[in-house]
C-alpha cells in the first residue's frame, strides 16, 4: 500500500500491504538526500514488520528514529547503523555569563565566508564522528543564510569569531523556532571552530552567545543534536544541556 498523508497533518503514515497502519514519519528532501525522519511505530506494531515495510516503501531514503528497537530490527536485517546521536535541550532559565574572549578575538555577526569554509573543513576531518566536511555541508549553510532554506537563521543567536587579522575562525549557526521538533525551541544547526583557534574557549563563547540570543528572541529552549563520541558533548553538559532522547539513522538501500 502506498504511503498516505492526511490533510492538515504533516506526518505520513506507513502501512502494511493489507492497509494496517505501521508507523508515522516525515518525508523530506535534505539537499539531495531523501529523508524519512522521526519514524515512530504505532502502538502494538510488530517492529520486524515495520522494518521490512520501511525497506520496501522507503527504499533509497535515510531513516531516522528515536526507537532503539526499530533501529536494531533494521540492523538485524543486514543494514548498518549510520549514526547514533543524542538530542539535547537547554531550558534557558539559568544561563552562564557571556565569557570574555582572549585578547585579539571578537564576536561578529553571523554569516559565511571562505575562511569559515576552510576552517570547518579542517575541523571536520576524516576521524570526526560526523565524518569529513562535504561540499553539501557548505551548500546547506549557504542556503540557510541565502534564502532561509529550510529555516532562516536566528540573527541574534548566530555569530562568527574572528582574530586580530579579521579572519573568521569559527561560528555558531542557530535557527528558531524550527519545524522538526515537537516543542518550541531554537536549534543549533552548526557549531565549529577551526583547529588553529581551538583550545581558547571560543567554542564555549559561541555556544553561550547562542543561548543568550535564543532567550532574547523569546524562545523557551535551545536544542541540538550531538553524535556519539563527539568531544563537544562535554561542552554541552558543562553549560547545562539535558538529554532528551536518542536519534538513530540507517540508510535504506534502493530497490534493485
Amino acid at each position: 500500500m502506498p504511503l498516505r498523508s492526511k490533510p492538515g497533518d504533516p506526518a505520513t503514515l506507513l502501512h502494511a500491504d493489507d492497509g494496517t497502519p505501521l508507523a508515522r514519519l516525515r518525508l523530506r528532501d535534505g539537499d539531495g538526500t531523501l529523508l524519512a525522519e522521526h519514524v515512530q511505530p504505532v502502538p502494538g506494531a510488530d517492529l520486524a514488520q515495520v522494518a521490512a515495510q520501511a525497506r520496501h516503501d522507503l527504499a533509497g531514503r535515510r531513516l531516522t528514529t528515536r526507537v532503539d528497537a526499530l533501529a536494531r530490527a533494521l540492523v538485524d536485517g543486514g543494514l548498518r547503523l549510520r549514526r547514533a546521536a543524542t538530542d539535547m535541550r537547554h531550558d534557558l532559565t539559568a544561563l552562564p555569563p557571556l565569557p570574555a574572549l582572549p585578547a585579539g578575538w571578537s564576536l561578529r555577526a553571523g554569516g559565511w565566508d571562505d575562511d569559515l569554509a576552510a576552517g570547518l573543513a579542517a575541523a571536520y576531518g576524516p576521524e570526526h564522528p560526523d565524518g569529513p566536511w562535504q561540499d553539501g555541508d557548505t551548500a546547506q549553510i549557504k542556503a540557510v543564510f541565502g534564502h532561509g532554506d529550510p529555516v532562516p537563521p536566528l540573527a541574534g543567536a548566530c555569530a562568527r569569531v574572528a582574530g586580530a587579522d579579521g579572519r573568521s575562525a569559527g561560528h555558531v549557526l542557530c535557527a528558531g523556532p524550527v519545524p522538526w521538533t515537537e516543542d518550541e525551541c531554537a536549534w543549533i544547526l552548526n557549531l565549529g571552530v577551526a583547529p588553529r583557534a581551538q583550545g581558547l574557549g571560543l567554542g564555549r563563547a559561541l555556544l553561550v552567545h547562542a543561548m543568550h540570543g535564543s532567550r532574547a528572541a523569546g524562545l523557551p529552549r535551545l536544542g541540538l543534536e550531538v553524535a556519539d563520541s563527539n568531544p563537544a558533548r562535554r561542552l554541552y553538559d558543562s553549560v547545562g544541556f539535558q538529554v532528551r532522547t536518542r536519534v538513530l539513522s540507517v540508510d535504506l538501500p534502493p530497490h534493485g
